[in-house]
C-alpha cells in the first residue's frame, strides 16, 4: 500500500523549480504559491473546440491555424517546451543548448547573468533526475497588430521518469508522477524569426499518481 508523504512549502516550491524549465528557476515570472503548486483535483482548461484560440490584438480579429505567424509561433513554443521538458543527466547540457536557441539574445544574456545553466545542470546531475513531456494543450494566445510581438498560452504535461530516492522523498512524490503546468510565453519577431523573450508559469496541477 502506498503511503502519502507530507509536502512542505519548500518541497512544493522545489517541485515547481524541477518541472518548470527556465521560468521558475531563474529569469521569468512565477505566479505559483505553495498551497496551489500541486492541486490534484484541479480542473484542466476547457474551450469551445469550434472557436479559435488565436486573436489579433487591438482588433480582436480571430486568426486561424493556417495563419503563417500562428503556425510559426506554435512550432517555436512546441520545440522549446519539448527541449525543456525532456531532460536527464545525460542530455541536460545539450537540452539547455537547444532551449537557448529559441531565446532572444537579451533573454539568453539575462539567464546567463543569473547562472541559469549551471544551476539547471547541477539539479539534474546531482539528483539523477529524468523528466519527459507527455503532451501540450494550447490556451488563448494573441499576436499584436504589427505582428512583431506575441503572447502564447499553453499547458505542458510531463512526468518524472526517475530521480534519486532522496530527491523524490524531499519532493514528496514517487517516480512516474504526472503533472501539468500552465505557461505563457512572450515572443518577439527578429529578422522574420519568432524568439522567446520571457516565460511566465502558473501553479502545477497533479494529473495522476504512479501505480502502487
Amino acid at each position: 500500500m502506498r503511503t502519502t508523504r507530507p509536502r512542505s512549502a519548500s518541497a512544493l516550491l522545489l517541485t515547481l523549480a524541477l518541472l518548470a524549465g527556465s521560468g521558475s528557476l531563474i529569469g521569468c515570472t512565477d505566479s505559483s504559491s505553495p498551497a496551489a503548486s500541486a492541486a490534484p483535483s484541479a480542473t484542466p482548461p476547457g474551450f469551445d473546440p469550434d472557436a479559435t484560440l488565436w486573436t489579433l490584438a487591438s482588433t480582436g480579429e480571430e486568426l486561424s491555424l493556417e495563419d503563417e505567424d500562428v503556425q510559426a509561433l506554435q512550432e517555436v513554443v512546441a520545440l522549446h517546451s519539448g527541449a525543456s521538458d525532456n531532460r536527464s543527466p545525460a542530455t541536460i547540457v545539450d537540452s539547455v543548448d537547444a532551449e537557448e536557441s529559441f531565446f532572444t539574445p537579451l533573454f539568453v544574456e539575462k539567464l546567463g547573468t543569473d547562472s541559469y545553466r549551471d544551476a539547471l545542470v547541477a539539479m539534474y546531475v546531482d539528483n539523477d533526475l529524468t523528466i519527459e513531456q507527455t503532451g501540450v494543450a494550447w490556451t488563448p494566445s494573441m499576436i499584436d497588430a504589427g505582428r512583431t510581438k506575441a503572447t502564447v498560452g499553453f499547458e505542458s504535461l510531463f512526468r518524472i521518469v526517475s530521480a534519486s530516492e532522496g530527491y523524490l522523498h524531499e519532493l514528496g512524490i514517487d517516480a512516474g508522477a504526472e503533472f501539468a503546468q500552465p505557461r505563457e510565453y512572450t515572443l518577439t519577431k527578429i529578422d522574420g524569426v519568432w524568439l522567446i523573450d520571457d516565460i511566465a508559469k502558473g501553479p502545477l496541477r497533479a494529473t495522476s499518481e504512479p501505480a502502487p
